[in-house]
Formats: C-alpha cells, sequence, structure tokens
C-alpha cells in the first residue's frame, strides 16, 4: 500500500482574540453591521459564519489589541510534528490546553497562532 504524502489544509475556524474594551463593539458589528449569519454564544464566545468557516469572537481581558488565530487540518498529526519541527517551526502549546485533544499550536514567522488538527473523516 502506497503511503499518502503529508497534507495541511485550512480548518473551519477562526478565531479573532478581541481585547475587553473593544469586544462588545466589535460583537456589534459583525451581527448588526456586517450582518453575518449569527450561530449563538458557546463557552463565552460569539459564533458567526464566515463563508464555510465558523468566526469565533474571544473576549480577552489581557489583550491590547486584537489577534488572529487560524486552524490547520492535517493528514497526519504524528507526521505533522515531525515534519514542523525539521522545518524549525514554533510549538505554542502553551497558550491554550484543550483537554484529550490530539491536535496541538504552533505559529508561523510573523506569530500568528495556528491551531493543527486530525483532518476529519
Amino acid at each position: 500500500m502506497e503511503k499518502k504524502p503529508l497534507e495541511f489544509k485550512g480548518g473551519s475556524n477562526i478565531a479573532l482574540k478581541v481585547p475587553k474594551f473593544k469586544y462588545d463593539e466589535t460583537v456589534q458589528f459583525y451581527k448588526d453591521v456586517l450582518k453575518l449569519p449569527y450561530l449563538g454564544l458557546s463557552s463565552g464566545s460569539h459564533a458567526f459564519q464566515f463563508g464555510d468557516c465558523t468566526l469565533w469572537l474571544d473576549c480577552m481581558d489581557n489583550y491590547a489589541q486584537q489577534d488572529v488565530w487560524l486552524e490547520i487540518r492535517t493528514s497526519n498529526i504524528q507526521e505533522s510534528e515531525l515534519y514542523l519541527d525539521l522545518n524549525h517551526t514554533n510549538r505554542r502549546d502553551e497558550i491554550e490546553i484543550h483537554e484529550n485533544s490530539k491536535g496541538y499550536w504552533i505559529s508561523d514567522p510573523c506569530g500568528t497562532i495556528l491551531r493543527v488538527n486530525p483532518s476529519k473523516p
């Protein structure tokens, strides 16, 4: 059986980490100005349909400016860890804990946070 090559593709989640002092105004913008389909409140975050993705607005008490976090899916989670390590990619698992999760956190060279998750079956 031939081994499939390692593959990465965009996931279905984008998170905007919004400073507390701008949070309500930002939620209102996506809800009332852009009128994106509102998916509700889950774990303290507002969710909106953003094309094929879910846009999460997370209120951050200790942020001075917004930050964007992206999700990447991979065909082989274990192989991807080795591959990214060989390519000197920064692991960032300290930023958020996901209990019982097979994924992990990295950052790109300019600091954008990416959640690496296994591809959905």
